[in-house]
């Protein structure tokens, strides 16, 4: 009888060597439903035996499990959402510049000439400095600061040839860590431009001298009178006091700077207008031109505006032809006369000499390695926002809205009195109110608005209140279930998020109020927002402009709390008409008027020449707002069961059901008698189904592998030799 041999293994069952560790989304053409997280090693091979399907089985069960775990980007780690995958050496390399990018979030980068300061540093840069500093406190949420940004950079490349004597830099109150040295600086509004003089010592209330300029020419202007009137001169400081007309003109070639050498020209700027500034620019614009000094002065024998050489080696004058007075033509005429004698200047205001981190310490390999990853995983969320559509609110819209405004907005004055202690009060009174916070939530509003109602004072101290609002986070902790914007999230840094926010807050509040019967009066959440606008958004500019449009649009005059919703809605679209196409647009979101034909065709009609509101709101194309479908739609988006809760850190923190709404008597609309297409979940029908295949699936499998198991194990049979074998 011939001796069995021993079974060979199953030489098909293996897995493909050389797979990279990594993570594989399995991914559906709604959406990335879920993850299978899979590790294997280079040149990994599953054992040949029975056991190659027991890994086969574990494989199957994991991917099963994963398959559970959630929503794509459900799960939040440390506020960065969804997959974080390491990049290799390579990948550092190749986008080390996109990193570097990704270091500097606010309105200004490396190619600016504009030196980007924070709050470990301003004090270092802007203090007991041999040179002044002109510092822009900015926020980069706030519209007119994103107008004015493009002013600034041109400032400080117009001027740049006066780095030595003064230094354009800028700061993003908006930032976290910067939030504190806003408020000590007394930062009210946004933009904010200081001057501080050479050697400026540290001390109370030096806070530097306020430019209320906007307007480049006007901030030169006003930049070299302050120049012009330092007391603590550097020893490379210039005369910028005109001088007055001299017969010895040797005179006119002494220099008390150290280490400077007797100039080959003097070139004298005649100015008609003592109290003209164009003089000034031109001796800063040469003052660190070997070999030249220019000089203002004052010739009341000369009756129009003018410019002259003196010659070292002669003192001879002779006066240079200039076809216009202005900087631009006097300082051509200067270099035109060097360019003669073979001297060449180089215009210094056309390069930048700006080094990397010169804004900033430079993060390290880790920290730009998340700083990049946190861009990747916010142009994921854009993607999934943009599949969602716009008619949807997040519940982290709302909570990073509310957590913006406590810590940052409001924070930064250094007291809050009057008419500014009021707002504040309003406006916590109507988020204990219709808020959706849940039970830590409620209680840390609640307990917040009890400390500013009970101060005992007629003032409020900024830096205690932002002190309170942290303790009481910390005690009522976990209070916010997100850190991150959703659908305010914009394409760029600065771009929507904040305001955005705001409005969605305002719309959800009103809407919030007008299905509850806590409070009679209409304009209670208007009243709030008016007084919030007013007294605490950063960006001065919206600020007017939105009180400019209540007072037009009657905000006083709205009678019931649907008005006080339509009221809302038709001013926000008049905000958008106006700012359509404008620089603070985002490209991805443009600003159009809401809610669109797609979102809503019965929001629209032909005009009614009888109907009394239609020349109330914005009409297009020949068809005019149907406000009561508008009002549907709106309780119907802004409804507290339509709240999506994608991206949060853990959606269990957020109220479910009627939590949240104790307080509310259960007021909130439900819109179940809508027939506007639901987006409340997260995922779509298509998700679901795609979901459940896949379970259908793996759970086949699973029985598969197990017969696999259960056959193999009855054919198997054990012979002397593989004991022996073994042995």
């Amino acid at each position: 009888m011939q001796k069995p041999q021993p079974k060979q293994p199953n030489k098909n069952i293996h897995v493909v060597p050389n797979v990279q560790r990594r993570s594989m989304c399995i991914r559906s053409s709604a959406n990335r439903v879920m993850v299978v997280r899979m590790f294997t090693s280079a040149s990994f091979h599953l054992p040949p035996t029975r056991s190659s399907t027991v890994w086969l089985l574990l494989l199957l069960v994991v991917a099963t499990v994963d398959l559970g775990t959630g929503p794509w980007l459900g799960q939040v780690d440390g506020g960065a959402v969804g997959l974080r995958e390491q990049l290799s050496v390579y990948e550092q390399r190749r986008y080390q510049r996109q990193i570097e990018e990704s270091e500097n979030s606010g309105l200004y980068d490396a190619t600016d000439s504009v030196i980007s300061l924070t709050a470990a540093n301003l004090k270092q840069r802007v203090f007991n400095q041999p040179h002044a500093s002109l510092v822009e406190f900015y926020n980069s949420y706030c519209g007119f600061c994103r107008r004015f940004a493009p002013i600034w950079k041109q400032l400080a490349i117009d001027i740049l040839g006066w780095q030595k004597l003064v230094r354009v830099t800028a700061l993003d109150c908006s930032r976290d860590e910067n939030n504190a040295v806003c408020r000590e600086f007394e930062v009210m509004a946004y933009p904010t431009i200081r001057f501080f003089s050479p050697y400026y010592a540290d001390g109370e209330q030096k806070i530097g001298e306020p430019l209320k300029e906007h307007d480049e020419q006007r901030i030169i202007d006003r930049l070299v009178e302050f120049m012009q009137h330092v007391e603590n001169k550097p020893a490379n400081w210039p005369n910028l006091t005109a001088i007055n007309r001299t017969d010895d003109k040797a005179n006119l070639f002494e220099t008390s700077h150290p280490g400077v050498t007797k100039p080959k020209y003097v070139y004298l700027i005649n100015e008609k207008d003592t109290n003209a500034t164009i003089g000034m620019q031109v001796v800063l614009d040469f003052h660190d031109t070997p070999g030249v000094i220019v000089y203002r002065m004052h010739d009341p024998t000369l009756t129009t505006n003018g410019l002259s050489v003196v010659d070292g080696s002669s003192l001879s004058v002779i006066n240079l032809p200039i076809d216009e007075f202005s900087r631009e033509k006097v300082r051509e005429a200067i270099r035109s006369h060097l360019r003669q004698h073979h001297i060449v200047v180089t215009d210094v205001s056309t390069k930048s000499t700006k080094k990397t981190g010169e804004g900033g310490a430079v993060g390290t390999t880790e920290q730009n390695i998340s700083a990049l990853m946190e861009q990747k995983q916010e142009a994921a969320i854009r993607a999934k926002v943009k599949e969602l559509g716009a008619a949807v609110v997040y519940q982290a819209d709302l909570e990073e809205a509310v957590r913006f405004a406590l810590f940052h907005e409001i924070g930064r004055f250094k007291t809050i009195e009057g008419d500014r202690l009021v707002a504040l009060q309003n406006f916590l009174n109507v988020l204990v109110r219709y808020f959706p916070f849940n039970d830590n939530g409620r209680r840390f509003l609640t307990e917040l608005r009890q400390y500013v109602l009970n101060t005992g004072e007629e003032r409020l101290d900024g830096e205690a209140f932002v002190a309170r609002v942290k303790a009481l986070e910390t005690e009522r902790k976990p209070v916010f279930s997100s850190n991150h914007w959703i659908g305010c999230s914009g394409s760029k840094e600065g771009l929507r998020r904040y305001p955005c926010g705001l409005w969605t807050l305002f719309h959800y509040l009103t809407v919030q109020a007008a299905e509850s019967d806590l409070s009679n009066n209409p304009l209670e959440v208007l009243e709030a927002m008016h007084g919030y606008i007013k007294h605490y958004f950063g960006c001065s500019e919206c600020s007017q402009h939105f009180q400019q449009m209540a007072d037009r649009n009657r905000i006083w005059k709205v009678a019931t709390k649907d008005d006080a919703v339509l009221w809302l809605w038709s001013s926000h679209n008049e905000v958008n008409k106006r700012l359509a196409g404008d620089a603070t647009q985002d490209p991805e979101h443009p600003k159009v008027q809401f809610p669109t034909v797609s979102d809503c065709t019965q929001c629209r009609r032909k005009i009614l020449t009888n109907h009394h509101n239609h020349q109330q709101y914005t009409m297009e194309d020949g068809n005019e707002w149907n406000l009561n479908e508008v009002l549907l739609y709106l309780k119907h988006m802004y409804a507290y069961d339509r709240r999506n809760l994608f991206g949060l850190h853990d959606s269990s923190l957020a109220p479910q059901g009627s939590e949240g709404r104790s307080e509310w008597g259960g007021a909130a609309a439900s819109g179940a008698q809508t027939s506007y297409h639901s987006y409340g979940n997260v995922l779509s029908d298509i998700d679901i189904r795609f979901s459940a295949l896949l379970y259908v699936t793996c759970i086949v499998m699973i029985v598969i592998a197990i017969k696999m198991v259960v056959k193999r194990g009855y054919r198997k049979k054990m012979y002397p030799h593989d004991i022996l074998g073994k042995v």
